[in-house]
């Protein structure tokens, strides 16, 4: 009996071994299989083993919080934004400081185009989703940033004149149809190599899918153009130019929604092109990403008309985005690369590889059904294939995975995917097969890549800083040690400072993260990917906690959502989901200190908060993503101070460091007719929100930072660069010369050494050093030389004798002084000196009562002392009964 139990034993794993071996031996040799993965975990230097994209999408984030609540806007007006901000760049060219690149340069970012010089093939073109273009002369050992000053740095599509490649053409406008693609401008020439550009036509395209400069006529360019993808809009189609781009002409419209966003030549026959169609449009709870006027044309006379190719192909209200790619060698040949418009319960959007080996006559589906998963759920990501120019069989797909065929279609082998991700990022937009030497330069989600093997192997470059920046932290103790979240790669760190040894701290889209700068044996960093998932990490020994508890994985919460430490003591972190968690033990518990703090679910994954601060005299801010901000001073009593604020996405909230009686909130939005300020200032005393927007250019704020050194010095980061203002907001002023022309998402400041570091969206992280020298209202020798104490005793009690508690002060010469005590709403409640005082120590007595002799209530209250009209210091006291 025991013999037969061991046999049965033996046998049950004998089978579930050979099946793990079958399993494992087909995933790595059946391409179908192969394709068919969950997402892997890559080693990292530090914190938990996290797949790179945790159930995630290109979220809308970014768009969303621009286009709320509308969800459309007005280009021309966001146009003229742009142009104010430019003037008032070129304004500020005379101020002395310097920006200077603080990396990473070797992660990498979002990459949507790459162009190689035919006659000079060391030198690239690398367009950047929103950081501009990059071109080496060395075959990508170093590179240079050639279009940092234009309006718009999302790029669309480049194109190289085959016959004068020193004149290049930029498509502003990421056509990748997630809702972070930042709206292009037009269609910008260099003539110079880009050197310099100029203005170029079709700047209400908004996107551009692909550019073409005629090989037998230079003058004749053509360009697939998106149009608006928040509403319709007559601007897009195929449109070809007669005159390098000087005049334009539609020579392909389907519909007002629907977008040219591919487009291939004929390599023998200029008059001969193709045309993918894309009918997608989004809205404030829809995405449509395809219908009945997607599809593939066809010209034979140079644009003039255009033919409807449908043979073979699929023609119904499922098609999405196309990819197109024709074959030099054997013109005859082209391929289409279909998606498929997302449809309930579909687990993959992708309908075929299209092959035609008669120029579009007629169509058949290649052998592609193990790349039913290549695009996940979201191919209007995506939509690019290639065929090698010598090797009419040899193609290559780009999705989530990167694929390629050695024989036209009948069968394909994987050679990137999250399988290989510590060699190759995925998310795949763009490639270049090199005719001269067969070398593939790649580019994705994660930036630049080389193979000289048809993709068997890869090299990053890692030279390129155009990372993607949610948030960053610098540490206070240590400000070499840097952080931030990113787009699509992780939450990343330095511990030197350096440009190119940044290492990832957490997986997934990174967001928030925070320093705990109380821990004492080691660094503590908490941080997070998508909505919210919260980590405390140490990266000396590289251990993690996942920090969560269930209810905080069920509520409701922000893509980005908003952590906070306090700072009295960074141990205790404030959490924001659609209410407010704090924990006491640097995360190991938490406690719910709020109710929902926004205007309640009304479904979409919304209705969260966006953004929390904590002051140091006491009290809490929080800001929601549709338009409310609450106020708590003693964390379980919370008050609505929406009125007064536009119904708009909060991105940032923030106490002034020096009057604990006012806050900011600054908010996103895209403008229209009206007046859309987007910087406020609170004031307790006044009971009122005031428009401190001023002559600032109206478009999305994300970031305020008061100056903690500098009395009514403000800064922001915009979309359109960082401005400051050194009267509280009355006046601005550009703070970005020598900045590329780059979304700044986030500010932070090392205090110490009054270091002021930018977050981009596209072109990594800069700081400005010695930020004083920008300011001729730096307070004087007597205020800063002034000392206010904390009272004693602290707290102190009414009852018993007391005779109230002793406040002291010292200042350095004679001054006017100004002593008065405010309750926690800003109320005056008493003042206790206004005198003139001779330099040196003074004490005042307060017995708890208020200017009309009766006693305080219990409670918390702040006093503030007062030299010669400037604000010294506030402490706080606190009464009890």
């Amino acid at each position: 009996m025991r013999r037969t139990l061991v046999l049965v034993i033996i046998a049950i794993v004998a089978f579930f071994v050979v099946m793990d071996a079958e399993r494992f031996y087909r995933g790595f040799t059946n391409p179908k299989k192969k394709l068919n993965y969950k997402p892997k975990f890559i080693e990292r230097p530090y914190g938990p083993k996290i797949a790179k994209e945790p159930a995630a999408l290109p979220n809308e984030w970014l768009g969303y919080q621009r286009m709320y609540p509308n969800f459309e806007m007005d280009m021309q007006a966001h146009r003229a934004e742009l142009r104010k901000a430019a003037a008032m760049k070129k304004q500020s060219s005379n101020r002395i400081y310097e920006w200077e690149l603080v990396g990473p340069t070797n992660i990498g970012g979002r990459i949507t185009d790459i162009e190689i010089n035919p006659d000079e093939p060391e030198t690239w073109y690398i367009g950047a989703a929103s950081g501009g273009i990059y071109k080496t002369t060395d075959n990508g050992a170093s590179f240079e940033n050639i279009f940092t000053d234009l309006p718009s740095l999302s790029i669309g599509d480049l194109a190289i004149d085959p016959n004068d490649t020193q004149v290049v053409y930029a498509g502003t406008g990421e056509a990748n149809s997630a809702s972070q693609s930042f709206f292009g401008t037009g269609i910008y020439k260099s003539i110079d190599g880009g050197e310099s550009w100029t203005f170029s036509g079709l700047e209400n395209s908004i996107y551009i899918g692909r550019l073409i400069v005629d090989y037998n006529d230079s003058q004749r360019v053509f360009v697939a153009a998106c149009g608006s993808l928040f509403s319709p809009n007559p601007d897009r189609g195929v449109y070809r130019s007669e005159d390098g781009g000087a005049n334009w002409e539609q020579v392909l419209f389907v519909s007002d929604s629907t977008s040219a966003v591919d487009l291939v030549q004929h390599p023998q026959n200029p008059d001969i092109l193709y045309a993918s169609m894309w009918e997608r449009i989004r809205g404030r709870n829809y995405r449509k990403s395809g219908g009945a006027t997607s599809g593939i044309y066809k010209t034979e006379d140079g644009g003039d008309t255009w033919t409807e190719l449908t043979e073979g192909l699929p023609q119904n209200d499922t098609v999405g985005r196309i990819g197109l790619c024709i074959s030099e060698s054997d013109p005859d040949i082209l391929y289409a690369f279909y998606d498929k418009q997302m449809q309930t319960g579909d687990s993959f959007s992708f309908l075929g590889l299209y092959k035609t080996a008669n120029g579009g006559a007629s169509w058949s589906q290649t052998n592609d059904s193990s790349l039913e998963d290549i695009n996940a759920s979201f191919g209007w990501y995506f939509g690019q294939i290639r065929v090698d120019p010598s090797e009419p069989d040899r193609i290559y797909a780009l999705g989530v995975d990167l694929v390629r065929s050695e024989n036209g279609g009948s069968s394909y082998t994987p050679i990137a995917g999250y399988w290989n991700q510590d060699e190759i990022h995925v998310d795949h937009h763009a490639m270049v097969i090199d005719p001269n030497t067969g070398r593939i330069v790649e580019g994705n989600d994660g930036g630049l890549y080389v193979s000289n093997d048809y993709g068997d192997n890869w090299t990053k470059i890692n030279v390129l800083p155009m990372t993607q920046f949610y948030a960053i932290e610098i540490n206070q103790t240590n400000p070499e040690r840097r952080y931030g979240g990113t787009q699509d790669n992780n939450t990343i760190r330095t511990g030197t400072g350096s440009l190119d040894d940044w290492a990832v701290l957490l997986g997934g889209d990174g967001f928030y993260v925070r320093v705990d700068e109380s821990a004492t044996n080691e660094e503590a960093v908490f941080c997070e990917y998508q909505y919210g998932e919260l980590y405390r990490i140490y990266p000396a020994s590289g251990s993690s906690h996942y920090l969560l508890n269930n209810q905080m994985q069920s509520d409701r919460k922000n893509w980005s959502t908003p952590i906070e430490t306090d700072p009295n003591d960074p141990g205790t972190i404030y959490y924001g989901s659609y209410r407010v968690w704090k924990s006491t033990n640097s995360g190991n518990s938490w406690t719910s200190i709020s109710d929902d703090l926004t205007q309640g679910n009304t479904g979409g994954g919304y209705n969260t908060l966006t953004t929390i601060a904590v002051s140091p005299y006491g009290g809490i801010l929080t800001g929601s993503d549709d338009g409310q901000v609450y106020y708590s001073m003693d964390e379980s009593t919370w008050e609505n101070f929406s009125d007064g604020l536009p119904d708009r996405w909060i991105t940032r909230v923030a106490f002034d460091p020096f009057d604990p009686f006012s806050w900011y909130a600054t908010v996103s939005g895209f403008r229209w007719d009206e007046s859309t300020p987007h910087v406020f200032r609170y004031s307790m005393i006044d009971q009122q929100w005031s428009d401190i927007s001023s002559n600032l250019p109206q478009i999305p704020v994300n970031v305020i930072l008061p100056d903690p050194l500098q009395e009514n010095v403000l800064y922001v980061g915009t979309d359109c660069g960082v401005f400051y203002s050194m009267d509280s907001g009355d006046n601005w002023a550009s703070l970005s010369e020598n900045l590329p022309n780059v979304p700044i998402i986030d500010l932070d400041m090392h205090i110490d050494t009054h270091t002021m570091y930018a977050g981009t969206y596209g072109c990594s992280m800069y700081r400005i050093d010695e930020l004083p020298q920008l300011s001729v209202d730096t307070p004087d020798e007597t205020v800063k030389l002034a000392r206010l104490n904390q009272n004693s005793p602290n707290p102190f009690s009414l009852t018993g004798g007391s005779q109230g508690t002793l406040i002291s002060f010292s200042i350095p010469k004679a001054s006017n002084v100004e002593l008065t005590l405010y309750n926690i709403r800003g109320q005056k409640i008493r003042k206790l000196k206004s005198d003139r005082l001779s330099g040196g120590e003074h004490t005042v007595q307060w017995d708890g009562m208020d200017e009309s002799g009766k006693a305080v209530a219990t409670g918390v209250y702040l006093y503030r002392l007062n030299l010669d009209g400037r604000n010294v210091a506030v402490r706080k006291c606190t009464v009890i009964k």
